[in-house]
C-alpha cells in the first residue's frame, strides 16, 4: 500500500490563505447558514436574514459554516457560490482578522465514519481549507451522529492529522465544538471527544439552549435552561460547573470556553436571553470568580438580520447588546465596568457595600445602585453605600453601573450575593425511598449522607436515587450561615 500523502496547499496565494489566529481574543461566534431562508420557519414563525458571507458584521470575529456532513465521508458545496467566489469572501472576512470555520454535522447531519476513514477524512478536510479558505473545523454533531460507528474515535484523529500537517506550514488550524450542554455531563457522549483532543482544541462553545427544563445544581436549589427569572444564576452556575468540573460536569478550561446562546427566540426552542443584562452579569461573576472565559457563540448571524411573523427585523439586536461584551468597553468610548464590589458589613437588616471605580475612569462618573434587578441609588457619585431596612436570613444580589457625563452606561459590575444575619431552619430531610414512594416538588430527602430537593413530581423506583436522576432531583440548598460563607468566598 503506498504511504498517504494530504495534498499541496493552493498557489498563489491569497486572502484566504492567512488561518487568522484567535489566540489570547475574546470571540464573538456566528454561525453562517450554507442555505436560502425559508419563510416562516423559526421556531416563533420568522424568517432568517439573506447575508453574504463577506457582509457578516465585523463584531463577528469567528464565522462557522452550516455544513458539512453526508455519508460516508462528509464533505461540503457552497449553495449559491462557486468555489473561487466563496474562496474570495472567505479571504474578505480573513483579512480584517475573523477565523472562518467549516462546522461538522448540525441537527440532521447524517454523519457516520467507520474505522480506518482517518486517513480520507483527514485528506477531505484538507483539501476543503485549500480549495475554500476554511481556518479550522467545528464538531457540531448532534443527537446519535455522536457516537454514531467509529465517529468518536475517527474525527478527533483526523484533526490531529490536519493540525500537523498545517503545523508543518507554519499555521494554526483551528479544532473547536459546539455540543449541546448536557453531553458535557461526567459520562457524557462528547467526552470522547474532549478527551481525544485534549491539547488540541481550541475553544468549546456549549449550546446553552433547546434543553428545556435541564441545566445544573445551584446553592439555592435546580437551576433550569428555560427558567427566565433566574437567567443569570443558570448562565453563571453551569458555565462555573464546566470550567471547574464539578457538579457532575466535565472540566472546560476557563480561556477555552465560550457559552452558546440562540440569536433571538426565532432561533431555537428554548434558551433566548430576554434580558442581556443576565449575560453581563454572568461573565462579570464569573471574572470575580477567578474564571475569564473566552466569548460567545450564537446561533445564527442570519437570525440576528432576520423578522420575526410580523415582519419587524431583529436589526442585529444580539451582536449590539454583546459588542462591548466581548471588544472592550464600548465603541463609543462608555465607561468600564465598576470594580469589587463587596460588603464590608452585614447585620439582620443592613448591608454596607463598597465599589471602585473603573479601570478606564474618566474621572467625572456617578453610579446607579441596583439590589435584585432593580434600582436602589440613582446618579450617587459616592463610592458606598448603607443599604437599610432588609429582612434577616435574606439573600440580596447586588450590582452597580457608572455613567459619564454624556450619560453613556458601564456594564453591570460583578454581582454580590450577601446574606442578612440571622439563621433559618432547614426542612426534613429523612431517607429516600426507593418503593414507590410518590415525591412532589419541594420534598426534600437525604440519600449518601447528601440532601436532595424534588424538582419534579413522581413515583420512586430503584434506578430512579436522586443521585442519578438529575432531572427529578437537585442538590438541596445549604443553611444561610454556609451560604454567606461561600458567598464571602466567592466574591
Amino acid at each position: 500500500m503506498k504511504p498517504f500523502k494530504y495534498p499541496a496547499p493552493r498557489t498563489p496565494q491569497d486572502d484566504a490563505s492567512s488561518m487568522p489566529s484567535i489566540e489570547g481574543k475574546r470571540i464573538l461566534m456566528g454561525f453562517w447558514h450554507n442555505w436560502p431562508p425559508e419563510r416562516g420557519a423559526g421556531y416563533k414563525f420568522g424568517t432568517a436574514g439573506v447575508l453574504a458571507l463577506q457582509d457578516v458584521p465585523e463584531q463577528y470575529n469567528v464565522v462557522a459554516v452550516a455544513f458539512m456532513k453526508g455519508r460516508g465521508i462528509p464533505t461540503f458545496v457552497p449553495a449559491e457560490y462557486t468555489a473561487d467566489e466563496f474562496r474570495r469572501q472567505v479571504g474578505v472576512l480573513n483579512k480584517r482578522g475573523c477565523a472562518v470555520l467549516l462546522s461538522l454535522g448540525g441537527a440532521d447531519g447524517e454523519v457516520e465514519l467507520e474505522s480506518g476513514s482517518e486517513d480520507p477524512l483527514a485528506n477531505e478536510i484538507i483539501r476543503l481549507c485549500e480549495l475554500y479558505g476554511f481556518d479550522g473545523l467545528d464538531i457540531d454533531l448532534e443527537q446519535d451522529a455522536i457516537d454514531k460507528a467509529s465517529n468518536q474515535i475517527v474525527i478527533p484523529a483526523a484533526l490531529i492529522r490536519v493540525r500537523k500537517h498545517y503545523e508543518a506550514l507554519g499555521k494554526h488550524f483551528i479544532i473547536s465544538m459546539a455540543p449541546e450542554f448536557p453531553y458535557l455531563r461526567t459520562a457524557g457522549k462528547y467526552l470522547p471527544y474532549l478527551t481525544a483532543l485534549d491539547g488540541y482544541y481550541d475553544f468549546i462553545a456549549p449550546q446553552f439552549y433547546n434543553q428545556g427544563g435541564d441545566g445544573v445544581g445551584g446553592p439555592d436549589g435546580w437551576l433550569g435552561q428555560n427558567d427566565d427569572a433566574r437567567k443569570e444564576d443558570f448562565l453563571y452556575y453551569l458555565t462555573l460547573a464546566l470550567v471547574t468540573g464539578e457538579n457532575d460536569y466535565t472540566y472546560i478550561p476557563a480561556n477555552k470556553f465560550a457559552i452558546g446562546l440562540p440569536t433571538n427566540n426565532d432561533a431555537a426552542a428554548t434558551g433566548w436571553v430576554i434580558d442581556p443584562q443576565a449575560v453581563y452579569n454572568a461573565f462579570a461573576r464569573l471574572e470575580a470568580a477567578g474564571h475569564s472565559i473566552k466569548g460567545l457563540m450564537t446561533w445564527s448571524v442570519h437570525w440576528d438580520c432576520g423578522m420575526d411573523k410580523n415582519g419587524v427585523h431583529y436589526n442585529w439586536g444580539f451582536k449590539e447588546s454583546y459588542r462591548s461584551l466581548i471588544h472592550g468597553g464600548g465603541d463609543d468610548g462608555r465607561p468600564w465596568a465598576p470594580r469589587n464590589l463587596h460588603s464590608i458589613q452585614e447585620t439582620e437588616t443592613m448591608v454596607v457595600l463598597m465599589w471602585e471605580q473603573p479601570a478606564n475612569n474618566s474621572g467625572d462618573l456617578h453610579y446607579d445602585l441596583y439590589r435584585n434587578g432593580s434600582p436602589i441609588v440613582e446618579g450617587t457619585r459616592l463610592l458606598s453605600h448603607f443599604d437599610t431596612e432588609l429582612t434577616a436570613s435574606t439573600r440580596y444580589q447586588y450590582w452597580v453601573v457608572a455613567i459619564d457625563r454624556e450619560g453613556r452606561r458601564s456594564p453591570a459590575s460583578a454581582t454580590l450575593s450577601v446574606w442578612t444575619k440571622g439563621e433559618v431552619g432547614e426542612p426534613e430531610y429523612p431517607q429516600w425511598s426507593s418503593k414507590s414512594q410518590l415525591y412532589k416538588v419541594g420534598n426534600g430527602v437525604t440519600y449518601r449522607e447528601k440532601k436532595y430537593t424534588c424538582i419534579n413530581e413522581h413515583v420512586s423506583n430503584e434506578g430512579w436515587s436522586p443521585e442519578a436522576a438529575f432531572t427529578l432531583w437537585a442538590p438541596a440548598p445549604q443553611s444561610a450561615s454556609v451560604r454567606r460563607s461561600r458567598s464571602a468566598l466567592s466574591h
